[in-house]
């Protein structure tokens, strides 16, 4: 059985007394045993779990429940369908071992299939490539954490239960440091800065997201790793793990991802623009897809305790456009180039 978040049910129901003092997780599973823990977690997080009288804040999966409490639940309906099947799609493995593997994500490849029936995708991958991988989430088989489609770069991936829940603690605990990188539109006035705004889901596009003052807390840092005449290369570090966080918070100052379809007006990027010419009849765009690359990820090793960090280089998609911009838009004298390690 898998869930197709295109068909959801809403449910209210108020906790009985015999369960005050169950994690509000725990307390779903107890209603729906047929949808996995892991899966009523992810709900939780995603903002479709809402308990009448408390802030969206305060809604987390470990969230200790009282007697009277009234609880709304948007949940996907379950479809009967075969085991996520196997697929021989190319990876780019970072590092291997007993417990976790890293995967530099090509861009255009999905983490997980969006719904039922869906397949091509890195979980698909990961079935085939390897003996063993999590079934915390039988869903997303091996899956601890998420990147956008578009987006490429690092990714940690669990080979069994024990590590899947372990990273899963750090992500949730903000114990893991990531660093991304991405071409904006305009010039920033500050070298560094920070964004700190609630974002919900979008109420009338399901795919996307928004800033909203009943949101859940997000928060970005930044810096900027290289100027242009109307364009910025910076270094993110989210603070919280939102769904498009990077993408929403920067169109929010109004400073969007080149190339990104959803939180930018403009086209694709290309030489043409940069050029400030007229677009060449049929001219192709130097990145077609949002250009962010997550280039960086530390964490603690969930067999050894031991702090590990690993790194993807910038794919040729991205080199491509910054080369343009080098060459064409430069801002004075230009600082060194940056990589993902910095």
């Amino acid at each position: 059985m898998r869930p197709d978040f295109k068909k959801l049910e809403r449910t209210t129901m108020v906790v009985p007394p015999t369960d005050a003092g169950l994690r509000l997780d725990v307390f779903l599973h107890a209603q729906w045993p047929d949808y996995s823990r892991t899966l009523l977690a992810q709900l939780v997080k995603d903002g479709r779990v809402e308990v009448h009288g408390l802030s969206p804040t305060k809604v987390k999966p470990s969230l200790k429940l009282e007697a009277g409490m009234s609880i709304t639940v948007d949940k996907p309906e379950l479809t009967a369908s075969e085991d996520l099947e196997p697929e021989d799609i190319p990876l780019d493995v970072i590092f291997e071992d007993e417990a976790i593997i890293v995967i530099n994500k090509p861009a255009a490849l999905a983490v997980h299939p969006a719904r039922a029936g869906m397949g091509g995708t890195l979980a698909n991958a990961l079935l085939h490539r390897f003996q063993q991988v999590s079934r915390a989430d039988t869903f997303r088989p091996g899956i601890v954490h998420r990147l956008d489609a578009d987006t490429s770069g690092v990714i940690v991936c669990a080979k069994d239960e024990s590590a899947h829940f372990k990273l899963a603690e750090q992500f949730e605990q903000r114990g893991v440091e990531k660093v991304y990188m991405a071409i904006v539109r305009g010039r920033l006035r500050d070298e560094t800065g920070v964004i700190e705004k609630a974002i919900g889901r979008h109420p009338d596009h399901y795919e996307m997201q928004r800033i909203h003052p009943e949101g859940k807390p997000a928060v970005t840092e930044y810096e900027i790793a290289e100027r242009f005449r109307r364009f910025t290369l910076l270094r993110l570090r989210p603070r919280t793990g939102r769904t498009h966080q990077l993408r929403v918070h920067l169109a929010a100052i109004n400073h969007p991802i080149v190339s990104d379809r959803l939180y930018s007006t403009r086209p694709a990027l290309t030489l043409s623009e940069i050029l400030e010419k007229e677009p060449e009849p049929g001219e192709q765009p130097l990145i077609a897809r949002q250009a962010l690359h997550a280039a960086r990820l530390s964490f603690d090793h969930p067999r050894t305790g031991l702090r590990v960090t690993f790194e993807a280089p910038l794919p040729e998609d991205f080199q491509r456009a910054l080369s343009a911009l080098r060459e064409h838009s430069a801002w004075g004298a230009s600082p060194p180039e940056p990589t993902a390690a910095t």
